[in-house]
């Protein structure tokens, strides 16, 4: 609906400054949104689309493709916000909508083999950029599960309460906790068993039966 067509009080309560409209909280925002402020969309817009992007680049590895996960997200959550008076929470509900996105290009990159992609190293420094083990650990989060890799991602970069990760996830704030908890361990794991000599490895392999061998160690 265009604002000439509200009624004069609806009007009245349809501020177009970018400084007022950043002061509102994200409800307000979408209140007017829903008014027909587009201004006040690309504040949403402004500030929630880094997080979005930060996340959306540790799910899909290439910038390019993140930035076209943003956009999608973006533009289906205007439609929908206009579509719908339900009540959301906004954050969250952006999450969602990228993490669907996410997954949807992470399936047609199954479905079409597309050759290995670089891992993101955004948001961290430069100077921290090319050490070695920071390339081992961003390599051990690409092969983790889709859903534990969404967790930490969420849980580290997103600033989303447990409870509005549960909710990003479909699954309960109890279970998202050890989700994260597990996915920690694992790339925890993956690291120390990186610093046993192979020496020592082919020592345990050698001299040691199945059940005195721990086999998820040596086999990472």
């Amino acid at each position: 609906m265009e604002a000439s067509a509200l009624p004069r009080e609806g009007r009245a309560f349809m501020p177009r400054s970018r400084r007022l409209l950043g002061a509102f909280s994200d409800d307000r925002l979408v209140e007017q949104v829903r008014r027909g402020n587009d201004i006040a969309f690309e504040v949403v817009y402004d500030r929630h689309h880094r997080g979005i992007l930060s996340f959306c680049r540790h799910m899909l590895g290439t910038r390019e493709e993140a930035e076209d996960a943003v956009q999608h997200t973006f533009i289906s959550a205007y439609s929908d916000m206009l579509a719908s008076r339900r009540e959301l929470k906004l954050k969250a509900w952006l999450y969602t909508i990228a993490r669907n996105r996410c997954l949807s290009a992470l399936r047609a990159h199954r479905e079409h083999a597309v050759e290995e992609i670089e891992l993101s190293t955004a948001g961290l420094a430069d100077q921290v950029q090319e050490r070695h083990d920071l390339r081992e650990l961003l390599s051990d989060m690409r092969d983790l599960p889709h859903e534990q890799r969404a967790a930490l991602v969420l849980s580290e970069l997103g600033d989303l309460s447990h409870a509005d990760i549960g909710e990003v996830l479909r699954v309960e704030p109890v279970k998202m906790k050890s989700l994260v908890f597990q996915t920690r361990s694992a790339l925890t794991e993956n690291r120390e068993a990186r610093s046993i000599p192979c020496r020592e490895i082919r020592q345990q392999l050698s001299t040691l039966n199945g059940g005195a061998l721990r086999p998820a160690r040596a086999a990472r």
